[in-house]
């Protein structure tokens, strides 16, 4: 069985490095401190948060990650939360339970799968808020219970605020009296306003949380677990691996994707002779609609810049703007507009531009 998933988050036994950060979201949670994990999307952070998770199961605490992807109400985010606690011991209070069926949470057998059903009858704006403050107060009752701690993953954070603008600061209200009974994480996708969450006075969360990011991988430490999942299995690469990773460059999702590619050439009884570079073309060929869409939702200045970008030009130099007559103000607009959207184009830390995804560059090379 191909051991690269790359549609999903990736179970922890088969994480591609990110040694460092679940040791420092262990050592947080040992120390009673929040985290603020950011990174751009398909950087690994879910499967970051899973691995941490079963770290922190594994030594007999109890952990949770609770999905608040595209939440668009309150009743929503309450309904992730009791989705995401009914695999804890029943707690004392009985908040999960009580909530269950009113917020279309829906329990299977042994209690640990269940589903959240779109409902009609969903509480009011005033009822899910009341439920919410509750079951956040979960781990609470639980520690009061038998002293332990709850490790508790708020993954896709900033998506509160599209369900409800202070609901951050419900959030707060009630944690903020957990001490020793909870560890938090809160992650998100969207790096500046995860930043601007934890950074703006004006926010409930201001200065709450010490700041993780997920760079990409680190490409030696990358390309020894490629390779020992792919040795492990019996396959010779003789090189291939590492002129995967340096073509990805330890973009996360890129890396998993290309190396499942490469696991399935070598895995023929007929390898292709350069099997990295076959990988590559059929990344391009999965990747090139997404590719597309990306080109056609640019205007004709950022084009100019991505183009830039993957050719290794300075994206706002001379020679681009003489070649494309276009201001070099211009270009930096436009920079600064890729660089704010932050989905395709940000800063290493040297400060200089690149594009995120090695396959969208490829892509716009063979243009």
């Amino acid at each position: 069985m191909n051991p690269f998933n790359y549609q999903g988050p990736v179970v922890p036994s088969r994480l591609i490095d990110r040694r460092n950060e679940v040791d420092a979201l262990q050592r947080a949670a040992a120390d009673g401190v929040a985290i603020r994990l950011a990174a751009p999307r398909r950087f690994g952070k879910t499967s970051v948060l899973d691995a941490h998770v079963a770290s922190m199961r594994a030594v007999g605490h109890r952990a949770v990650r609770v999905d608040l992807s595209k939440v668009g109400t309150v009743a929503d985010v309450a309904a992730r939360v009791a989705e995401a606690f009914t695999a804890l011991p029943t707690d004392p209070r009985r908040s999960v339970r009580r909530w269950e069926a009113r917020l279309g949470v829906t329990a299977k057998l042994a209690g640990v799968q269940l589903s959240v059903a779109p409902s009609a009858a969903r509480p009011p704006v005033d009822e899910a808020r009341t439920a919410l403050l509750e079951l956040l107060d979960v781990p609470l009752g639980l520690h009061q219970a038998d002293a332990g701690l709850t490790v508790v993953c708020l993954d896709e954070f900033q998506d509160l605020l599209v369900a409800d603008d202070s609901l951050d600061g419900l959030v707060r209200s009630v944690i903020q009296h957990h001490g020793g009974a909870a560890a938090y994480v809160f992650a998100g996708s969207q790096p500046s306003l995860m930043r601007a969450l934890f950074s703006d006075r004006e926010r409930p969360f201001y200065g709450q949380a010490r700041p993780l990011d997920l760079p990409v991988l680190p490409v030696d430490e990358a390309a020894r677990d490629v390779e020992a999942l792919m040795v492990a299995d019996g396959l010779r690469t003789d090189g291939a691996v590492d002129e995967l990773l340096a073509f990805t460059g330890g973009h996360p999702q890129r890396t998993v994707l290309l190396a499942h590619h490469l696991y399935n050439l070598l895995d023929d009884p007929n390898p292709p002779g350069e099997p990295a570079v076959v990988a590559i073309d059929l990344g391009l060929a999965e990747t090139s609609d997404a590719h597309q869409a990306v080109w056609d939702s640019l205007g004709r200045v950022e084009r100019v810049v991505v183009v830039a970008l993957a050719d290794g030009q300075a994206p706002t130099g001379s020679r681009v703007a003489r070649d494309h007559r276009v201001a070099r103000s211009t270009l930096q607009d436009a920079l600064e507009r890729l660089l704010d959207d932050e989905r395709h184009v940000q800063r290493d830390r040297e400060r200089r531009p690149f594009l995120l995804d090695p396959l969208l560059g490829e892509w716009l090379r063979r243009r």
